[in-house]
């Protein structure tokens, strides 16, 4: 089975998408993430698709979770804090990547896998919500 890292990066309450091109399945909607490699933990392999996929790095880690896939395999969700200035950038333009910053109810669920979709309802608005400056 395989061990799949997804990178949650969270910005000023918002969530970073991509929709991208996949050969398999046209353009989708996902985290930026990948396979996990016989050597890596699952917070490692999220920080190297990150910078592989969108270029960012340095980013604050905050927490990693885990959960099985509907086909078997473990599924790590490492959430990031991103500064104000951390932006993606498009690293391979076969991906037809495009980035979005949302709000974690404007995450379109129906284009999402359903860990993904798991860990989107009930783990994500703990770390999205923006503290009050009172």
């Amino acid at each position: 089975m395989k061990r799949l890292a997804m990178a949650v990066v969270i910005k000023e309450g918002r969530v970073l998408v991509q929709k991208r091109h996949r050969a398999t399945s046209g353009m989708v909607m996902e985290f930026p993430g990948g396979e996990v490699a016989e050597e890596e933990t699952g917070t490692s392999a999220a920080l190297r698709e990150l910078a592989e996929q969108t270029g960012l790095q340095g980013l604050t880690h905050a927490a990693t979770y885990t959960n099985v896939n509907e086909y078997g395999g473990r599924i790590y969700f490492v959430v990031f804090r991103a500064q104000n200035n951390d932006e993606p950038k498009s690293i391979d333009s076969s991906r037809q990547q495009q980035f979005y910053w949302l709000e974690p109810n404007q995450i379109p669920l129906d284009d999402f896998y359903r860990a993904d979709v798991e860990f989107i309802t009930q783990q994500l608005k703990q770390y999205s919500v923006q503290p009050s400056l009172a």
